[in-house]
């Protein structure tokens, strides 16, 4: 039986020892940088409409659309006398199209300007970078895949390698991406390995590898216990008997 667990401990250690190191590594990168940072928090100005200039309610605006059509909040972003000023809107999700409404008068919002969008992404940005290129993108990288397209990508040249990514009909930026994000990211696919869409913590790859670290580790532990149990000892009968 032992020889059977020092085996199994043994080649299960030879399969494993890099993805483990990798788990570790990974972990603790993960750990050490801060996830405001990763997020790009402290690069971005963010503001808030004020919903009680709302008069349209969401079940007109959801009378629209179809019953499968979902629902949420955002902001309509202008630069107005040198402010960045919101307005409150509705968005709603149909199927794989994405609507924009004014809260306030009901009607569909319309895409912005690239000037706009420029002035808008300048107006939310916290860095010490220039504005380096703007594009609408109707495929959208990795970095972003998850997000419904079309979006802004707005480039900046900063240390940081920023990236905003804003919504083109109401100028908000809906996501931020920097090195410090790509290499978060790059940390946790190895992490869950996912190497293709780097979100799929349930892949079978990372539940086989799991499996075979938890009996690798049971097989260490059972290998210990072995090695370091309680002998039981054997009484001499001639002296026992004196």
């Amino acid at each position: 039986m032992t020889k059977f667990f020092r085996s199994l401990h043994n080649w299960l250690g030879l399969i494993l020892v890099v993805q483990i190191a990798l788990w570790f590594l990974s972990g603790l990168i993960m750990a050490i940088l801060p996830i405001e940072q990763v997020r790009g928090e402290h690069l971005r100005l963010v503001i808030s409409a004020n919903w009680q200039q709302a008069v349209v309610s969401p079940q007109q605006i959801l009378q629209q659309h179809s019953a499968r059509a979902s629902f949420s909040l955002s902001e309509r972003l202008s630069w107005k006398n040198n402010q960045l000023a919101a307005t409150p809107v509705y968005l709603v999700n149909d199927g794989s199209e994405l609507y924009r409404y004014s809260a306030a008068t009901g009607n569909p919002v319309s895409a912005l300007t690239e000037q706009d969008i420029r002035q808008l992404a300048l107006a939310q940005y916290n860095g010490d970078g220039t504005l380096q290129a703007a594009s609408l993108l109707q495929q959208l990288p990795q970095e972003v895949q998850q997000l419904p397209a079309p979006l802004w990508q707005i480039q900046f040249a900063d240390s940081n390698n920023s990236r905003f990514y804003l919504d083109p009909a109401t100028g908000k930026v809906i996501r931020v991406r920097t090195d410090s994000w790509r290499w978060f990211d790059f940390f946790w696919m190895l992490h869950i390995m996912d190497y293709q869409d780097r979100s799929n913590f349930n892949n079978p790859l990372l539940i086989t590898f799991s499996a075979s670290a938890l009996l690798f580790t049971f097989s260490g532990i059972v290998l210990l216990w072995r090695r370091f149990r309680p002998r039981k000892r054997h009484t001499n009968p001639i002296t026992a008997g004196n």
